[in-house]
């Protein structure tokens, strides 16, 4: 499977309401993904302040090795700042759908055209890489799409992007669209694609977009983005290493710390049942799944916890059965005899403990060894 990530956190990951990572944040991040092993890092969009310009300068002046891109209308005020930010891409953006082209740009499909294929070859002719994206392309005439994706690839763009902007699409709808539009362009100018998260389906749209022959795949930290995000990084990657068979030196390990990170910087907390990062994803509560899982792992998970730096864990509550208990309590090195492995699990459900906690299980055994020494203490009483 040939296909490169594109992360967006510091750029569409801002735009999540209520982030405002500083610029220590955001180099911080850059350099997290660079060694997680994105290709492409998005900063953000120059123009939108002066902060915001100078963060993806200082980004661009990192020295990492994936490329950096900077976001931009199609206008040549928007390229020049890409261009004083050192940035490696620039990401132009323009709607080709009837109501915008109608409504907000009020010009034709020939006047977009005109003005798209200017910016590309502005930006070409000043050394920058460029990908061009036709804001909700999935919901915009197909034949429009093609025709302006053509036009801009003839101008140099090196990359069509795709963008399902308010997360429109199921994957069979999104296989079939990128299909077309991939044999419909030059082979000069790969695909992208850009899905959100609306109806929950970013991750399965991208990976179908990959399989229609989609190269790169923009995603975020979390999933991060406008209103439901964009596809998460953690999901997306693993879905295509370990189902797709990319090739890629991600370093999946660090995605659980690179949540982490951006979780603490964003204060947008991680669902507890997030694949991959969340606290849930790698935890086993009903009995007889755990019986399964200490016998064999893959009984009841498809993804290695080691492979992406989790650990598996057994939850010892009122759904517990005797080989979690015995399991806990071995590795604390306490009694895991079967009496006591009884006893504590009677005391659990007894007591209706939810989740206990190492410590609560070392005191639960703790109780019941010194209750047994009381009653082995006691003498019978004589009765006369």
């Amino acid at each position: 499977m040939n296909v490169k990530l594109l992360d967006s956190t510091l750029r569409e990951g801002e735009q999540t309401p209520g982030v405002d990572f500083t610029l220590e944040q955001k180099l911080d991040i850059a350099r997290r993904l660079d060694a997680f092993g994105v290709e492409y890092i998005e900063a953000g969009h120059p123009a939108v302040s002066t902060e915001i310009f100078h963060a993806v300068r200082e980004v661009a002046r990192l020295g990492l090795d994936a490329e950096i891109v900077a976001h931009s209308r199609a206008m040549k005020s928007d390229i020049d700042l890409a261009l004083k930010a050192d940035a490696d891409w620039v990401g132009i953006f323009f709607s080709v759908a009837d109501k915008r082209l109608e409504d907000t740009f009020r010009k034709n499909i020939d006047q977009a055209t005109s003005l798209i294929q200017d910016c590309v070859s502005y930006a070409k002719a000043h050394g920058l890489k460029v990908r061009y994206t036709p804001e909700d392309t999935v919901r915009s005439d197909m034949e429009k799409v093609i025709r302006v994706g053509r036009a801009a690839a003839e101008a140099g763009a090196d990359r069509i992007s795709v963008a399902d902007t308010t997360g429109y699409m199921t994957p069979s709808r999104m296989f079939a669209f990128v299909s077309q539009l991939r044999e419909a362009l030059p082979r000069s100018a790969a695909v992208g694609v850009h899905c959100h998260n609306d109806l929950g389906m970013a991750v399965a749209n991208s990976y179908a977009a990959v399989e229609a022959g989609a190269e790169v795949v923009d995603v975020t930290v979390n999933g991060l983005g406008e209103r439901t995000g964009i596809a998460p990084l953690a999901e997306t990657a693993v879905a295509l290493k370990i189902r797709g068979g990319a090739q890629n030196a991600w370093n999946l390990q660090l995605l659980p710390e690179l949540s982490a990170v951006v979780e603490r910087d964003s204060r947008i907390p991680v669902w507890r049942q997030a694949p991959i990062v969340g606290a849930n994803a790698f935890t086993h509560n009903a009995g007889l799944h755990v019986a399964a899982v200490l016998m064999r792992p893959e009984h009841y998970e498809s993804i290695p916890a080691e492979l992406v730096g989790r650990t598996r864990r057994l939850v010892v509550d009122k759904m517990a059965g005797r080989p979690t208990v015995k399991y806990r309590l071995e590795a604390l090195g306490l009694d895991a005899s079967d009496d006591m492995v009884d006893a504590v699990l009677a005391y659990v459900k007894r007591r209706r403990i939810n989740d206990a906690s190492d410590e609560d299980l070392a005191r639960i055994h703790e109780d019941i060894v010194a209750m047994r020494e009381i009653v082995g203490q006691m003498r019978p009483v004589e009765v006369r």
